[in-house]
Parts: structure tokens; C-alpha cells; sequence
């Protein structure tokens, strides 16, 4: 009976070299019963099969839910040893920097690479979208940049430094303007001439994956940001959603691409809609930014004009 308990116990809090040879079991059976399923097999022997995938499935998703807090607090505990692991994993704005850091050398490969590919396919397309790339990384390497600057500024209270971040703020609302420009060249482009179509079909359906993870992400640290007041990293935020708006654009210009017979005069009026419908999200969150940030500021110099004159 007390062996009973102990095995319930213990099924109970999965952990260590156990999780793994789980997860490792349920991937064979996963696979086998995807063997047998493709092959049309039947009889008691696929039924079993059939059967260990659900129940090993099963545990396996209650052995994550279980596992993986203590996971992840075990790499807390490790990560906070180390100075750089442990300001990303306690300090929301030094992982926001570090992510941008990430986005912008993403950013330069993107530029880079579109810009090699209009030189090989002769395509104005891709140029198009390397202009726009390239424009996103001087943006983002100006405001971290700037926000560098700011860091090395000693005897900076935290109203100045606030301000400080507001100006990086306003600036980078005036630069989405001109980033609109670019970005409506490339769906000029984009919609005058057709994409040439370099992906395959599972690299299509796999690019969609990802661009819906990235504007739910975007979406997700666009919420979670407001509650930081920081100016300097609602900056990082409005420009991932921005940034993924435009993938979704160029998602829906491949999927155009390779899934179409041919007949794609007709997405033409769509591909315009879209396009122009991300240009315009562009040039708004630029005003935003800018009256925002203005009005703050326009009120902080009346402040300090009263405080003066009294």
C-alpha cells in the first residue's frame, strides 16, 4: 500500500531524467501511431498503439504543466548568479533592450538579404523592401542609441530622465513618418509589380505560424508596456507592431504568391487595401506619438515658465 502511495506520489509531481524519457516516449508514439494511421492499419495492435499515444499524450501535458514552474524556477535561481542573466530575467526594460538589440541586427540581415536578392532577380520588389528595412534599422539603432546616451548622463533625476525619454519618444513618432514613406514605396511596388515567388508551400505555411506569433506578441507587450510608463520602451513596442503589421503584409503577398493558379490580378485591389491600411496605422501611431508627447512636454515648460515668474 505504501509502495502504491509512493508511485501515486511520484506520477503525481513528475520531475527531472523522468520528464524526459516521457516526452521522449510520447514523440515515438506520436510518430508510430502516424506511421500506422498513414498506411491505413488496423487490428488490436494499432488499436494499443492507438491508445499509449493518447494516455502518453495525456501525462505528457499534465507533466509540462506540472514541470515546467519548477523548470523554470530552477533557471531563475541559476540565471540570478550571473549579472547580465539575472538583469533579464528581473528587469523588464533590460530584456526590452536587449530583444531590440536582437530585432535591430534581424532588421540589418533583412535589409541585406532582400537587397541581394533584388540584385540577383533584377526585382525593383525586393530593393523596395530593402529600403524599408534598412529605414527601420536607423530607427531602431537611434533610439538605442539615445537611450544609451541617457544612461551615461550622471546627477539625472527621474522627472529630467522621464522628459529626456519623451523627447526619444516625439522623435521617433517623427521618424514613423518617414518610415511611412518608405514603407509606401514598397507596397507601391508591391502592388504594381508581382512578388517572385522564392518560398515553397510548407515555407509559406510556416512563415504564417510565425507572423501570427509575432503580432500576438507584439499585441501582448503593447498592453504589458503601458503599465511601465517608460516612454523609451513604448518606443520599442509601437515599432514591433508596426513591424509585424508589415509581415503580415508580406505574408499575405507570398501566400498570394504560392497558392494562386496564376490569376493574381484580382488580389491586386486587396494587396492595395492592406498595404495602404499599414501605411496608415504607420503615419498614426507617429501623430500619436508626437501630440503625445508634446503635450506633455508643452505642459512641463509652462510648469517651469510659472515656477519662474512666481
Amino acid at each position: 500500500m505504501k509502495k502504491g502511495n509512493r508511485f501515486l506520489k511520484f506520477l503525481k509531481t513528475p520531475d527531472g531524467w523522468f520528464c524526459c524519457l516521457l516526452w521522449l516516449f510520447t514523440v515515438l508514439f506520436i510518430v508510430g501511431a502516424a506511421v500506422l494511421a498513414a498506411r491505413g492499419a488496423d487490428g488490436w495492435i494499432a488499436s494499443l498503439l492507438y491508445a499509449c499515444t493518447a494516455v502518453f499524450l495525456g501525462y505528457s501535458v499534465y507533466a509540462v504543466v506540472i514541470a515546467v514552474p519548477r523548470i523554470k524556477a530552477r533557471v531563475i535561481r541559476r540565471a540570478k548568479r550571473h549579472r547580465f542573466t539575472a538583469n533579464f530575467v528581473g528587469s523588464y526594460g533590460f530584456r526590452t533592450v536587449v530583444f531590440a538589440v536582437g530585432s535591430f541586427v534581424i532588421n540589418v540581415a533583412y535589409a541585406v538579404s532582400n537587397a541581394v536578392l533584388a540584385a540577383v532577380v533584377s526585382s525593383v520588389w525586393y530593393a523596395a523592401l530593402a529600403g524599408y528595412y534598412l529605414t527601420l534599422s536607423a530607427l531602431r539603432f537611434g533610439i538605442l542609441l539615445g537611450s544609451y546616451k541617457l544612461r551615461q548622463k550622471l546627477g539625472t533625476t527621474p522627472e529630467e530622465l522621464y522628459f529626456e525619454k519623451l523627447k526619444i519618444y516625439r522623435g521617433c513618432g517623427i521618424f514613423l513618418l518617414v518610415l511611412e514613406v518608405s514603407l509606401a514605396g514598397a507596397v507601391t511596388q508591391m502592388v504594381l509589380s508581382e512578388s517572385p515567388v522564392l518560398h515553397t508551400k510548407i515555407m509559406a505555411i510556416a512563415s504564417a505560424a510565425y507572423t501570427f506569433y509575432k503580432i500576438a506578441l507584439a499585441v501582448y507587450n503593447l498592453i504589458k508596456v503601458r503599465r511601465y510608463g517608460d516612454p523609451v520602451l513604448q518606443c520599442f513596442r509601437n515599432i514591433n507592431l508596426m513591424d509585424a503589421a508589415v509581415s503580415l503584409l508580406a505574408l499575405q503577398t507570398t501566400m498570394v504568391s504560392v497558392f494562386s493558379d496564376g490569376g493574381t490580378g484580382d488580389m491586386k485591389a486587396l494587396s492595395a487595401f492592406c498595404g495602404f491600411s499599414v501605411c496608415a496605422l504607420t503615419s498614426f501611431l507617429g501623430i500619436f506619438m508626437i501630440v503625445r508627447a508634446g503635450r506633455k512636454l508643452k505642459r512641463r515648460e509652462v510648469k517651469e515658465e510659472d515656477e519662474r515668474t512666481e
